[in-house]
């Protein structure tokens, strides 16, 4: 009886051992979608290493800040502040991982890659379009459709955080 409850209890604990980071199914996949402007991409490496750099000098030498984010739907527009000068595009990265929320959440990185940024210029806004279904396309349509986004930017500690549809405006 003592090995019946044994067996028992082994296969328990096997059963609920840790299977990995369910949370986060598509951590280490690796992907690119391109909109325009925007490259979104799928890389947990570099997700860390922009959030481990995010407000060292040399990582801030491009400046440029979101001023506003608008969802509606599937269509996430951000409206990016730049010096004139500037020359590039801009990288929009996603590190894979999917937080088990009501709704769920996933965690973006907005990374200007402009070059060419002389001092003085006058500023302009660029508006990037990101479909979501396109770059969120290895999640189910339903989660892409309820799913918070958390954006973060490069060079200030500004974060957003989107529900639904959203519409914000940094003064």
């Amino acid at each position: 009886m003592k090995s019946l409850l044994r067996i028992f209890l082994l296969l328990f604990f096997v059963s609920c051992a840790d299977e990995g980071d369910l949370d986060s199914p598509f951590l280490g996949v690796s992907y690119e979608v391109r909109f325009d402007q925007v490259r979104f991409q799928v890389n947990e490496q570099l997700y860390q290493q922009l959030n481990f750099e995010r407000g060292s000098n040399s990582f801030c030498a491009n400046l440029a800040e979101i001023s506003s984010i608008k969802r509606t739907g599937n269509e996430l527009q951000l409206v990016v502040r730049r010096n004139s000068s500037c020359k590039g595009d801009y990288l929009l990265v996603w590190d894979g991982g999917v937080q088990e929320s009501m709704p769920e959440r996933v965690q973006l990185y907005l990374y200007p890659q402009l070059t060419d940024c002389g001092l003085g210029s006058s500023v302009v806004n660029d508006t990037l379009k990101i479909d979501l279904k396109r770059a969120f396309m290895p999640l189910q349509e339903t989660v892409v459709n309820r799913m918070s986004l958390y954006i973060r930017e490069n060079c200030n500690f500004f974060d957003f955080n989107c529900e639904g549809n959203c519409d914000f405006e940094k003064n």
